[in-house]
């Protein structure tokens, strides 16, 4: 066959595969058009979510700064309950910072609640276990304390030797010199490699 009769017969071909396949080309074109509105759908819902959450938390702010502590409280911990990935975690920072509740073990379970947000990735969720060790730290909580920390320090994670220190720390904080140097050993073993 020549150049010429394939582009001969070009528009003859393509016109007989459009009406062979015009019910499969129609259908495909609707479900990618309905997937493309799925997806700018659940973009736009995401969207006014994440909107409605930062002016809530602004919202709270504002109320610490009017000393309307009750209220301010009250929507941190809806904001908590939202499971997001920025929101939450912040909303509890602004509770433990201002004092807001006393109860260590309502903070803890709200460590806990944040620490299970699968959109959160695993060095963020690693700083907040940090963070919910460093406020253990003023309770006798010590095996909750190693807990919390271990997964860290046992990781390849970037928060691993702070998790050491942090722990050796504690330790001398406590006048346990022998376990701070069982962990300060741990940090000499795993600058070498």
């Amino acid at each position: 066959m020549s150049n010429e009769s394939i582009k001969k017969n070009f528009p003859d071909r393509a016109i007989f595969f459009l009406k062979k396949n015009v019910k499969v080309l129609i259908a495909s074109s609707v479900i990618i058009f309905i997937f493309l509105l799925t997806f700018l759908f659940y973009n736009n819902l995401q969207e006014k979510k994440n909107i409605k959450l930062a002016d809530q938390y602004t919202k709270a702010s504002v109320l610490l700064k009017q000393k309307k502590l009750k209220k301010s409280k009250s929507i941190l911990e809806n904001i908590i309950s939202k499971d997001h990935q920025i929101y939450s975690p912040l909303a509890l920072y602004l509770i433990i910072d201002n004092e807001l509740e006393t109860e260590t073990s309502k903070i803890i379970l709200f460590f806990n609640k944040i620490l299970k947000i699968k959109a959160i990735d695993k060095e963020n969720l690693n700083l907040i276990k940090i963070k919910k060790a460093i406020y253990l730290f003023d309770t006798d909580k010590e095996e909750l304390i190693i807990k919390t920390l271990n997964p860290v320090i046992n990781s390849e994670s970037v928060w691993s030797k702070l998790s050491i220190q942090l722990i050796s720390d504690y330790f001398l904080s406590r006048n346990q010199p022998t376990k701070a140097d069982e962990y300060m050993q741990l940090l000499k073993n795993k600058k070498k490699y």
